[in-house]
């Protein structure tokens, strides 16, 4: 079947006008902006080591999974974000640079998508994606869970 090129720029047309009001929300839904600024307070403390920063971002029994997919087989392991406050502030200096935030939030629930850039000592070290899961708690936002991957090939450098 042969598809005629205005019927392609029609659909074209019709689907990014679909899209158009999904984007504009992710930036004026208020409820987005504070789950993306209390992933952001997550991403400073990690920065600046401090780890009253990284509670006001994290539930006290917040999870996080770690993703090797270059290991093979691939390596996962768990642990509790709170293990990791009493040694923040010795950690190397880091960054972790978000590329993108894809958020969704219902009901108290929300989900993040966050591909990310990860620096060790101004060196670039991998890259990967975070997936962090937040709830709503007497008011704000909680870090209930990330899931991350570590790609140490094809980040696009």
């Amino acid at each position: 079947m042969m598809v005629r090129p205005c019927t392609r720029a029609a659909v074209a047309a019709l689907l990014m006008g679909m899209c158009v009001p999904v984007f504009g929300q992710q930036d004026s839904d208020p409820q987005i902006q504070e789950v993306r600024a209390t992933i952001d307070l997550f991403f400073q403390s990690l920065e600046a080591k401090d780890s009253v920063m990284m509670r006001q971002s994290t539930h006290d029994d917040a999870q996080v999974w770690r993703r090797y997919n270059n290991a093979q087989p691939v390596k996962i392991d768990f642990r509790f974000s709170r293990d990791d406050l009493p040694t923040m502030h010795a950690l190397p200096d880091v960054r972790e640079v978000a590329l993108d935030y894809i958020i969704q939030v219902q009901d108290g629930i929300a989900t993040a998508m966050v591909p990310y850039e990860f620096w060790i000592e101004d060196r670039f070290s991998h890259c990967g994606s975070d997936a962090f899961t937040l709830l709503k708690v007497d008011g704000s936002w909680k870090i209930v869970s990330v899931a991350y991957t570590i790609e140490k090939e094809d980040c696009g450098r």
